[in-house]
């Protein structure tokens, strides 16, 4: 039976200069969407997440059971190399079914 869960996702990016105009790096933001999956993921195992055409493997680096969303919340890093190329991380970031918070 599947599960709907939460995907927080971190990615791998150059850290940003800080300024007053922009007050926190790329790095200090968190990517979230909901799934279903079936099973829920432990800790090590790695998801297929899209993001439009985009496909791209997420490592689950904790699982996390939220009362208040009613939901496990799967925080997440990019499995992919070690650096994501700008071309995905502004397609991840124009995705419709993710969202963009900071951490700030």
């Amino acid at each position: 039976m599947s599960q709907v869960v939460e995907v927080s996702l971190r990615l791998p990016v150059r850290a940003q200069v800080k300024s007053d105009a922009f007050p926190y790096g790329i790095a200090d933001v968190r990517f979230t969407k909901t799934a279903d999956v079936d099973p829920v993921p432990k800790v090590g195992d790695i998801l297929t997440m899209s993001a439009g055409t985009l496909t791209f493997p997420c490592k689950v680096l904790q699982r996390t059971w939220d009362e208040g969303k009613d939901m496990f919340v799967l925080a997440c890093e990019y499995g992919g190399t070690s650096r994501i190329s700008n071309e995905d991380y502004l397609t991840i970031l124009e995705a419709k079914d993710w969202t963009a918070k900071s951490l700030l």
